[in-house]
């Protein structure tokens, strides 16, 4: 399948021949997130989800920023357009979406949402909606106040 990049400032990308290089991991086959422990040592993991749907993408993203990931880490699905400030605060560096979904969900809209991020994330640092919800993250990664 022809697929599009999406960079961190919603740009499309150029196609990278470094798939070798990357670890598939499929969202619906994650079922604890103690999995997560044995994926730190791969230099490039894409989570690979089926639907925009399924939130779960951003929570195993984030975790494994938490644990210490440091590669590199990209997701690939169709998502939306106003999922990327999600991802990008839950870590990802890369989105990969189908070339038909980018004819629908054009690179415009893209740089779109990641400027209203990149402008959020100045005014309120990262996870700045959570902020905006009125709950902080904590080191750890926890959430506090907010609605109960």
């Amino acid at each position: 399948m022809d697929t599009v990049r999406v960079d961190h400032r919603g740009h499309f990308m150029a196609e990278q021949e470094e798939r070798a290089q990357r670890a598939d991991k499929q969202v619906s086959e994650v079922s604890s997130l103690s999995v997560l422990d044995a994926w730190l040592a791969e230099p490039v993991i894409a989570l690979v989800v089926a639907s925009f749907s399924d939130g779960r993408v951003f929570t195993l993203a984030r975790q494994l920023r938490q644990i210490g990931f440091t590669g590199r880490l990209e997701v690939v699905g169709d998502l939306l357009p106003d999922q990327l400030p999600m991802l990008l605060e839950a870590g990802v560096d890369v989105l990969e979406i189908s070339t038909h979904h980018a004819r629908r969900c054009d690179e415009a809209q893209w740089a779109g949402k990641a400027a209203q991020w990149a402008d959020q994330a100045a005014q309120q640092g990262r996870f700045g909606y959570q902020h905006h919800n009125g709950r902080t993250v904590s080191a750890t990664g926890r959430l506090s106040g907010g609605p109960r």
